[in-house]
This record gives structure tokens, C-alpha cells and sequence, in this order.
């Protein structure tokens, strides 16, 4: 994976950096986070020496991290960590709290997804002959809700959830098909199959992950990266579905933009309100 700096990451957060090169943090990097994430509020006054001799690390090791999450300097790493509103700052009210990690989930999630990304994406979803998401557990959930809005434009769809009719079907596509998987963590084994089924079949593959750089997305053609939930501080907060309605509300948008399409929704929409 290319860590130079590049426009693509100047908008990231400090937490997205993390998740993005997660694949290439060592020991010591993790070490330099969790002290940085326990002491984000007053990182702004620190220097790299008072960092170093906190966390018990080399100044050049703080350097080496800083260039691995690609970052230009110690000082921009510091504004980003510290200078940052504190949306994640828990509040009395419940509603207020689920709000502000709402906001800041889909905040975080929009540094990943790029316009030029959901548009060769749609593309793949209108010149599919047939499109398959594929999911399991939370990730299952996700992929049926895919197929759920999906085929109600009048596409092609399918959505697998179960192990072993996720390979069945996968073995069976095309590369005029389009396959589309979930897994947050990118270690899901039947979806790394699927994935890989896919790809030797020459099936154009769309990876919706956590992670980049795991055996999953060496299968995909496009790679979604989606925030992970894990990085808000608040283990009463599981929805590690967000993210990925998220990116399927964009998508949605942009294929409703379709007059076919548009046309296919609204005759789906208006016979399901007058037989319910």
C-alpha cells in the first residue's frame, strides 16, 4: 500500500489514519497511540521529547509514526489529535450522546468515500447483469439491506448471508455479475472466499471493510473503507451498522438519478402501499 502523503488523507481524522494503515503499525506504534488517545487534551503542549519520555519510546520512533499515518510532521499530527472539536465528549442527555457519535460516525466515514469512488461504483451496479452482496452477522444485515433497496429500481440483485450458499452462488457468476461483500474486519472466511471465487472467475468485486490491506481486499477491484464504531471511547455504543447505511444511502442517490430506475422505484413504491 502507497503511504506517501497524498490529498486523498489531508482530511482524515487522527482515528481514521489509525484504521486506514492499521496493516502496517508495530508494537511500538500501538504503544505511541493508546498514550496519544488517553492524552489527546493536552497533546497540543507536549514536544516530541516530553512524548518520547512519557510513552518510553525514541523521538525517531514518534518521527517514523507520524510519516507511517501519513502525516508531514510531529507539529500536524499534534493539531490534528489535539486541535479537533470534542464531538466525542459524552453528554448528560442520551439523546444528545447517541446524536454526537451519529454525527461523528458518519464524519469519519465520509473522509473515506470519494464522489469519484460511488460514481465508478454505480457504474458497476448498472452494467451488472446481476448483482450479489454477501455478509455475515452484522455484516449479513448489512447486505440484505443493500438487496432490499436495491432491487426495488428493478436490478438483478440477491443477497447471501449463509456460509455455504455464499460459496454456491459465488461459483456461479460471471464477469458480467457484480459481487459486493461486507466484513468489518476483513477476516471473515467465507466472504474471503467468496472474494477470491470471484476474482478467478474474473467477477468485478466491491470490498465494504474497516481495513485496507487484509487478505479480503487483495480480491476486490474497489475497496470501501467505512469508519470502525471501536474508536469511540463508550462500550454501551455497539452499531457497527452505520457506517455502511451510510455509504448505501449515497449510492441510492446516485442510481435514483437513473429516470429506468426512478420509474422502477416508484411503481414498486406505489404497489406496495396499495396491497399493505
Amino acid at each position: 500500500m502507497n503511504v506517501a502523503p497524498g490529498k486523498e488523507n489531508e482530511r482524515m481524522n487522527f482515528e481514521n489514519r489509525i484504521q486506514k494503515f492499521n496493516s502496517l503499525l508495530t508494537e511500538n506504534d500501538r504503544k505511541i497511540i493508546k498514550y496519544l488517545l488517553a492524552n489527546k487534551d493536552t497533546i497540543l503542549n507536549k514536544t516530541i521529547v516530553d512524548l518520547s519520555e512519557a510513552i518510553h519510546v525514541s523521538p525517531a520512533s514518534i518521527t517514523r509514526f507520524c510519516k507511517k499515518v501519513d502525516f508531514n510532521s510531529f507539529q500536524e499530527m499534534k493539531f490534528h489529535l489535539g486541535g479537533r472539536p470534542t464531538e466525542l465528549n459524552k453528554a448528560d442527555d442520551t439523546l444528545d450522546t447517541i446524536y454526537n457519535y451519529y454525527q461523528s460516525i458518519i464524519k469519519s466515514t465520509q473522509q473515506f468515500i470519494s464522489e469519484e469512488q460511488t460514481t465508478r461504483i454505480v457504474s458497476l451496479i448498472l452494467n451488472a447483469k446481476k448483482v450479489v452482496f454477501c455478509g455475515i452477522g452484522n455484516s449479513g444485515l448489512i447486505a440484505n439491506e443493500f438487496n432490499s433497496r436495491i432491487e426495488r429500481m428493478g436490478i438483478n440483485s440477491n443477497s447471501i448471508t449463509d456460509t455455504h450458499a455464499m460459496l454456491m452462488k459465488t461459483s456461479l457468476l460471471g464477469e458480467s455479475d457484480l459481487l459486493i461483500c461486507f466484513s468489518n474486519t476483513g477476516k471473515t472466511k467465507s466472504v474471503i472466499d467468496s472474494a477470491k471465487l470471484a476474482q478467478e472467475n474474473h467477477v468485478p468485486t466491491v470490498v465494504v471493510t474497516n481495513y485496507d490491506d487484509t487478505l479480503l481486499t487483495k480480491f476486490a477491484n474497489e475497496v470501501v473503507l467505512i469508519s470502525s464504531y471501536k474508536y469511540i471511547d463508550d462500550e454501551k455504543f455497539v452499531n457497527s451498522q452505520l457506517p455502511g447505511l451510510f455509504f448505501l444511502d449515497l449510492l441510492i442517490y446516485k442510481l435514483l438519478s437513473n429516470d429506468k430506475l426512478m420509474i422502477n422505484y416508484q411503481k414498486t413504491l406505489k404497489a406496495i402501499n396499495e396491497h399493505s
